[in-house]
């Protein structure tokens, strides 16, 4: 699922398309996957470390971009019991479009 947000009166405000400057993409399909690598320029490490639930948490500077890696929690809980897991994301800043 992919959505767009533009940044009005420096807060998100959701809508917009391909020309937002922030784009949320949660679960993406293999054909979302490979338009990341190819249209994005988005490296294949970063993208399997953000989908890989047992990857550690960490901040990664590369020329190009920058990308951090966190496990978001999630609370699970049922008649018997509650317990928190955590669900793999990332943020990635990439190089174009910023102004140096």
């Amino acid at each position: 699922m992919k959505r767009y947000f533009s940044i009005v009166d420096r807060k998100l405000q959701e809508g917009g398309g391909p020309e937002s400057p922030v784009w949320l993409i949660t679960a993406p399909t293999e054909e979302e996957q490979k338009s990341l690598l190819a249209e994005l320029k988005i490296d294949e490490h970063t993208l399997h470390s953000a989908l890989d639930p047992d990857e550690p948490a960490r901040l990664e500077y590369e020329p190009d971009h920058t990308a951090m890696i966190f496990n978001r929690p999630k609370n699970y809980s049922n008649r018997t019991s509650s317990f928190l897991k955590s669900a793999p994301s990332a943020c990635s800043c990439l190089k174009s479009g910023w102004s140096s």
